[in-house]
């Protein structure tokens, strides 16, 4: 299950109106805030979502990858393994279009 960012509704809005719906869009997870991407570019046509997760045994060898749901620039530039991405999500700034094979 996917989460949107927690905010406060009831406080003072303290950011104009393109930032506010920018943090109202963005899942936990994403690299950067959702909509400063391409125009209606999501994420299911990112190159960063989804990556291989390490697994590992009980020596702490790894033994394989599992296929993860998250974003792999997010991980790069923290890290950390965020929350799944969905893919209906607005891209955010780090978007690589994912480049098909032409086909003949």
């Amino acid at each position: 299950m996917s989460r949107k960012l927690a905010l406060i509704e009831r406080l003072t809005q303290g950011y104009p109106d393109i930032l506010a719906h920018q943090l109202r869009t963005t899942y936990a997870g994403q690299a950067h805030f959702a909509n400063t991407g391409p125009f209606g570019a999501t994420c299911g046509d990112c190159a960063f979502l989804g990556y291989y997760r390490p697994r590992h045994n009980n020596a702490g060898d790894i033994v394989g990858a599992t296929r993860y749901g998250g974003c792999g620039k997010f991980h790069q530039l923290t890290g950390k393994h965020g929350a799944v991405v969905p893919k209906q999500a607005a891209a955010c700034r780090h978007f690589q279009r994912i480049e098909k094979e032409e086909q003949k």
